[in-house]
């Protein structure tokens, strides 16, 4: 109902729907009143599921009502702005109703979101508290007081609670603002209560539905999908952001699920049908967020659906109008219950049949207001002139629509410059304050322009200040993406002399040019191969791929090199690429292939590579005979030549906060050597020689409380070495803080158990079995995946990857790393470590410079690292060890494992570079070395021996022998200092983690045989020279910089 042919069943004049005041009538309970009634009726149901975690009612209105507690203690007051930022899973639910039953208002952020853009509304919201999930969910987001869920206790009996008001506030949601700056919209208890009593009537749901939440949480009808529901005895789906994205994958979900009921925009429904979705007969689609198309309409009832039309502004509470659409029947929008339409001219007086005028809504629906905006809510929220008493109001939408003599209205369009954009309410005027920001530009204006799919797409117009140095298309993209969400940004920019104006001189929107329907192609391919050559001419492929990127884009042509998304393509056109590719080509071409390809020849040469499919990952039958994987190999023959060695231990600190409950702790451990084999496996020499697997059976656990210096215990226990044949490869140890209400549990594993991966989910896994949450047994086990990966060596899809090495590394000869000591023969993996930090300044510059150069502000620490070694190296043929996760089947996410692998990045940093030239070359090393890490190390190194230019010397590791490696925020516990290593296997390593405050945390793990800390002090010291160097100006060449003076 947001455009011309949308329809609206008018009550005007004085017999508007709902009660005079605009109150309505007493809602029958405000939301978490209902959703504790519905608990009480249906205690041990699901309500809540996402990616095979559930929570059943009794355990979302604990969780809920165990963080409201927890923010009454904190001093959260009545109404107060409270921000939830929790990642999409089965958490969100809770601390959403958490927040509200504290008697504070929801703020909900999206963490997929710039930073810039969510620190905005935090400081726009006046928020002290913040709620996330941990310390590691939310980098870069400041408020007064964080709030992690993994710190509340839930109590076996939640205190109770407070009633809460039912006109207080119970969110604030965000929406783009026409002043530059996203408004937050304040809505009532009694407006959300009203709304959800009014959906279950109609359109209604059954009371058990299944319902699959894809809206972000930013958006406000994501409040159905998330809230409706748990109202009635049903379940809530939460949708990985994968399953959002990917119409094949959401087209699974809702099978597998047997959902049978989907909220989503019109967009959502029309991908979902292109990828070939069937719905079961009565599916319900709830469509909303803008025009349903008739065609779209048509499509959808002739897949036998039940189709619901929705229509509102966020002012008035998500939905205000609802209609059914059936064949045969004209359809007619009707108020959701209280609520009253009017059509009005300029005086707030009822317009004639067949008049135009303004839409305006009243009722029990309408918002508070604007979040501190009080000039602006007098503004859009008037006084109601047909209310019997005082204090009734009505909300003016900008929509213009026409009466019909039948009562029926017609929305022909907007009274001001609003759009919207796959659902999304955008003001081209947030848009263009943003691109005004950026230097050189001038004037800027955005219009909206349907593309060749129907769709549409935001096009930016600038007047550069100086004509003769217009800002790039691509640098205009970037400098929007760090403020603005993806839906924002617009997907073409054009340069003007000068702005299309009206008569009495402002900017005529109507008149601006449509954008150029031709690019210029790239001359420098950036994904052109190895060895940069491009071809002579586009073949079949890429012909076919380049013309529907062009179609998808609006644009006749691109260039084979041109990047799809600095073109102005996101992740909807992505998906709109991707499906018609699988068309034209007879093929399933991943949804993610472009996303890793970015141009048309890239997407080229990954389709017409070598596309022999992988051997199947399967379950095998039980007693199955299997061997170790690759990196157990590697790991167990190290241990027995170094039996006293401790280099791959490796430890977890996971905090318990509250009165420690050992039973359940007990119960946790127990349940996780159970669900994973791989941690209670000996190992041990058969007979023929070789080691073999010993599982042990899964017995209960039994844990001591030590009151000890938790650091002093777990520093001892990581120095121990394991002796693997005798012993499990993970040791525990209880510890209670004494300066706290809290325990730790400490652990120590062997690499051979657990990678990098496998130790946080280790962590989550037990805390969520200690608070009383369901674990899943994962599908597969680890031997799966080791008989999997030998399957794998010998099939003939890994000679692409072979093929790659052996080019990427033909003719190395390995730079030697200048040392304090000569080397010997043997190795002593005796370490020392160094220890700096990175500012968080220093960081946030470093992050500018990834935007600008199309990176991550991973690679920028890397390449300073590359800076750095170049230094300290003779030679300029530098490689180094970077760690991958190695779980590229989604079935491998949640097992415990050693999975992780080595890229080898090669990299040669002669010729003088600057830093950005540097930058670009480990970029493109690294992009490349990770799309083809799918081989184990081992097999890495016996493909390359017979064209490597020189063999390792004894005492050296081949190919590499430094490690680089940069780890996300520490999840569990916030400022546990973590004891150094007890051991190393290579000369040199970097290890990095990122902070919640934005810093950098580092390490450099030395071999102490063969340097002195004083070195490794001044190459840490030239490390955050050359960081702080690069922030400052990329340009400069790195030799200019002085480092490692002294060296």
């Amino acid at each position: 109902m947001t455009s011309a042919g949308d329809q609206a069943a008018e009550n005007d004049g004085g017999s508007p729907f709902g009660r005079p005041d605009g109150r309505g009538a007493e809602p029958a309970g405000i939301l978490p009143d209902l959703v504790r009634a519905q608990a009480q009726r249906s205690p041990d149901t699901v309500a809540v599921e996402s990616a095979g975690d559930r929570l059943t009612y009794r355990q979302v209105v604990a969780h809920a009502a165990a963080l409201a507690a927890h923010l009454r203690r904190m001093g959260v007051g009545q109404g107060e702005p409270v921000a939830v930022a929790v990642p999409r899973g089965v958490d969100l639910v809770p601390a959403l109703l958490g927040v509200q039953l504290a008697g504070a208002a929801y703020v909900p952020l999206d963490p997929e979101h710039p930073t810039d853009r969510l620190n905005h509304i935090l400081r726009d919201a006046g928020v002290r508290f913040l709620v996330t999930a941990d310390p590691a969910s939310t980098p870069g987001l400041h408020a007064a007081v964080s709030v992690h869920l993994d710190d509340v206790v839930v109590p076996t009996d939640p205190p109770p609670l407070a009633p809460l008001d039912p006109d207080s506030a119970a969110y604030a949601i965000y929406t783009s603002g026409s002043t530059g700056q996203p408004k937050g919209v304040l809505v009532t208890h009694r407006a959300l209560a009203n709304f959800i009593h009014s959906m279950r009537s109609r359109p209604g749901l059954p009371d058990d539905v299944v319902l699959p939440a894809v809206t972000t949480v930013s958006f406000d009808i994501a409040a159905l999908e998330l809230f409706l529901p748990l109202t009635s005895g049903g379940r809530v789906v939460v949708a990985r952001q994968d399953e959002v994205a990917d119409p094949r994958q959401l087209t699974a979900l809702l099978t597998r699920t047997g959902a049978r009921a989907l909220q989503a925009t019109p967009v959502t429904w029309r991908l979902l049908l292109e990828a070939g979705w069937s719905p079961p007969p009565g599916f319900t689609v709830l469509c909303g967020g803008e025009r349903l198309t008739p065609d779209l309409a048509e499509r959808l009832l002739g897949e036998g659906v039940v189709l619901w039309d929705l229509y509102g502004p966020t002012e008035t509470t998500i939905w205000s109008a609802v209609t059914r659409f059936e064949r045969g029947v004209e359809p007619e929008f009707h108020p959701v219950r209280e609520t009253s339409l009017h059509l009005l001219d300029e005086r707030l007086s009822p317009v004639a049949p067949g008049g135009a005028g303004d839409l305006y809504i009243g009722g029990a629906g309408l918002a508070a207001g604007y979040l501190g905006r009080p000039a602006l809510t007098a503004e859009r929220f008037v006084a109601d002139p047909f209310a019997g008493s005082a204090g009734g109001r009505l909300y003016r939408t900008g929509d213009i629509a026409r009466h019909h003599p039948d009562g029926r209205i017609e929305i022909l369009g907007r009274g001001d410059d609003q759009l919207k954009i796959r659902g999304f309410r955008v003001e081209p005027g947030e848009i263009e304050a943003a691109l005004v920001r950026y230097p050189g530009v001038a004037q800027a204006a955005v219009r909206a322009i349907d593309d060749l799919g129907g769709f549409p797409r935001l096009v930016g117009y600038v007047r550069p200040a100086d004509p003769a140095d217009p800002p790039e298309s691509r640098r205009l993209h970037l400098h929007l993406a760090r403020s603005l969400p993806p839906y924002m940004v617009p997907t073409q920019f054009v340069v003007l002399d000068a702005f299309p104006t009206t008569p009495n001189g402002k900017l005529d929107r109507s008149a601006l040019p449509a954008p150029p329907t031709s690019a210029p192609t790239d001359p420098t391919p950036r994904s052109a191969g190895l060895d940069g050559a491009a071809p002579d001419g586009a073949g079949p492929t890429e012909s076919q791929v380049t013309e529907v990127l062009a179609a998808v884009l609006g644009r006749p042509e691109i260039g084979l090199y041109e990047d799809f998304f600095a073109l102005g393509g996101d992740s909807l056109r992505a998906v709109q690429a991707v499906l018609l590719l699988n068309g034209r080509l007879n093929r399933q071409v991943p949804i993610n292939a472009l996303f890793e390809a970015r141009t048309a020849y890239g997407l080229a040469v990954l389709l017409d590579g070598d596309d022999t499919p992988e051997p199947p990952l399967v379950a095998l039958p039980s007693g199955h005979t299997s061997r170790l994987s690759s990196a157990q190999w590697r790991l167990w023959l190290h241990q027995q030549r170094v039996p006293d060695s401790a280099a791959d231990n490796r430890p977890l600190v996971v905090r318990l906060p509250g009165p420690l409950d050992l039973a359940a702790l007990e119960a946790a451990v127990t349940g996780l050597l159970a669900r994973h084999e791989i941690l209670r496996t000996r190992y041990r020499y058969d007979d023929s020689g070789q080691p073999a697997l010993d599982v042990q059976q899964a017995e209960p656990v039994s844990l001591e409380v030590e009151e000890d210096d938790p650091e002093r215990v777990l520093s001892a226990e990581l120095s121990r070495p394991f002796d693997l044949e005798k012993e499990l490869p993970i040791r525990f140890r209880v510890v209670r803080c004494a300066d706290e209400d809290a325990t730790l549990l400490l652990l120590v594993l062997h690499q051979i158990a657990a990678d990098n991966r496998s130790r946080g989910l280790i962590a989550k896994q037990v805390r969520w079995a200690y608070r009383g949450r369901a674990v899943a047994d994962p599908p597969l086990r680890y031997t799966d995946y080791t008989e999997w990966q030998r399957e794998m060596a010998a099939s003939p899809a890994v000679r692409r990857h072979l093929d790659f090495w052996r080019t990427a590394l033909a003719r190395l000869e390995q730079a030697d790393l200048i040392t304090d000591r000569p080397r010997t023969p043997s190795r002593d993996w005796r370490c020392g470590t160094v220890r700096f930090a990175v500012p968080a300044a220093v960081v946030g510059r470093l992050r500018d410079v990834a935007f600008t150069y199309d990176t991550t502000t991973r690679i920028c620490l890397l390449t300073a690292f590359y800076a750095v070694l170049a230094r300290r190296c003779r030679g300029t043929d530098l490689t180094v060890g970077t760690p991958v996760g190695g779980r590229h089947r989604p079935e491998l996410n949640d097992l415990v494992g050693m999975f992780e692998d080595t890229a080898v990045i090669r990299v040669d940093v002669g010729d003088h570079p600057t830093f950005a030239g540097l930058l670009t070359r480990v970029r493109d090393a690294a992009v490349a070395a990770h799309s083809h890490a799918l081989l184990p190390f081992e097999d890495i190194v016996a493909a390359v021996l017979d064209v490597v230019a020189t063999m390792p010397a004894p005492g050296r590791n081949p190919l590499v022998d430094t490690m680089f490696a940069v780890h996300g925020i520490a999840a569990d516990p916030p400022g546990f200092p973590m004891p150094d290593a007890p051991g190393t296997n290579v000369d040199l390593r970097c290890e990095l983690t990122e902070q919640a405050d934005g810093g950098i945390d580092g390490r450099l793990e030395f071999a102490t045989r063969l340097f002195d800390r004083a070195t490794i002090d001044r190459l840490a010291d030239g490390y955050l020279r050359l960081l702080g160097e690069m922030a400052d100006d990329p340009s400069r060449p790195v030799e200019q910089v002085a480092v490692l003076d002294g060296a």
